[in-house]
């Protein structure tokens, strides 16, 4: 045989072998139809929920690590970790008995919700001994159904299989169906401004009830720091500030978070309770000239309603609603933003 013959032999075999283990690679990782937590060595990239109706959820993570959903908005790091957990650590409880198995599957078939896990792995992987081009591979998918009823754990079953199972997390109360929700507003990062004291540049506030206590904040270089009025004029040299005071609103933007963020019902029975004019705007800025804004709006104590003649109507000492620079409304705690909605006065030394 010559060199030529070989060669070409030689290639095809290659050639043969990149194909199958191309093909290899695109197929489902799932080893079993019980095998439902990942191996310790999986690095999850992406996980999508996608529900029988609606939007689906797609969370993945970027080079950083950071997690987005959609593609479009930071990922709350907590649920997905919880995520991530019940991945590595949910197992079969049982077997769905043979007498349930068809009113299960039915109920899976229509109501469940798919999760399709990836993980980052290679295109082609040489018997793990190592790997030419990274890519992201579906480990598994699966469905979750309800949770439940009598034994703690969730109804689930693979994509690919018939058999369902009652899965549920070790030392996990209850089932875990919520773990997997579709609602797009669990998987939404609920911090609105998350800056250490020296990222700041500039602090706007607008306390709309009280126009003569806004202010401008502008920082300097060592944390110096001058006022203006809500016009960008200079307040006059002669006031003195509290130094300590601005260090703490400047601190008090670190990891400020909503409660819960509204849509649909929800979003419409706020009308009900919200006052027509908000209390405070706060707009800060980074030395990159990045903007975080959001608009502070009282709700009523009870239902909106005002007695005749009352000028004052009481609100909701605990929550307010918050309206993000997006246009979305959530729910918030004064104990949480009680520290940036400060009006000018707040700063000034008593003596």
């Amino acid at each position: 045989m010559n060199k030529k013959k070989l060669s070409i032999i030689i290639g095809i075999i290659i050639v043969l072998f990149l194909i199958s283990s191309y093909l290899y690679s695109l197929k489902s990782l799932q080893t079993g139809e019980r095998d439902f937590a990942l191996p310790g060595e999986a690095d999850v990239a992406a996980v999508h929920i996608v529900p029988p109706e609606g939007k689906k959820i797609l969370l993945k993570k970027d080079k950083s690590g950071q997690w987005w959903v959609n593609d479009e908005n930071h990922a709350n790091e907590r649920a997905v970790s919880d995520l991530i957990r019940t991945l590595r650590y949910f197992t079969v409880r049982q077997p769905v008995s043979i007498t349930q198995q068809e009113q299960v599957n039915e109920s899976l078939y229509k109501d469940g919700v798919m999760v399709n896990v990836l993980i980052d792995t290679y295109l082609f992987d040489f018997f793990d001994f190592f790997g030419l081009f990274k890519i992201q591979r579906v480990y598994n998918s699966f469905l979750v159904g309800e949770n439940a009823k009598e034994i703690e754990g969730t109804y689930m079953r693979m994509v690919e299989s018939e058999n369902p199972y009652i899965v549920y997390r070790p030392g996990y109360e209850g089932g875990i169906a919520d773990v997997f929700t579709p609602k797009q507003r669990i998987w939404l990062d609920p911090v609105v401004v998350d800056l250490e004291p020296g990222q700041i540049k500039k602090v706007k506030v607008i306390a709309n009830e009280n126009p003569g206590e806004s202010f401008i904040l502008k920082m300097r270089e060592d944390f110096k720091f001058d006022f203006f009025d809500i016009d960008k004029y200079p307040l006059p040299g002669k006031i003195k500030v509290d130094t300590s005071r601005v260090i703490r609103l400047l601190s008090s933007f670190k990891e400020l978070y909503y409660e819960n963020l509204l849509t649909n019902d929800a979003l419409s029975e706020s009308e009900k309770f919200i006052f027509p004019d908000y209390a405070f705007r706060i707009v800060v800025y980074d030395w990159n000239n990045d903007q975080y804004s959001f608009n502070v709006y009282r709700r009523y104590r009870d239902a909106g309603l005002l007695e005749p003649g009352e000028l004052s109507p009481l609100y909701d000492p605990d929550r307010f609603y918050l309206e993000l620079e997006d246009g979305r409304r959530a729910v918030a705690k004064y104990y949480v933003f009680g520290r940036v909605l400060r009006p000018f006065s707040f700063f000034l030394k008593e003596h």
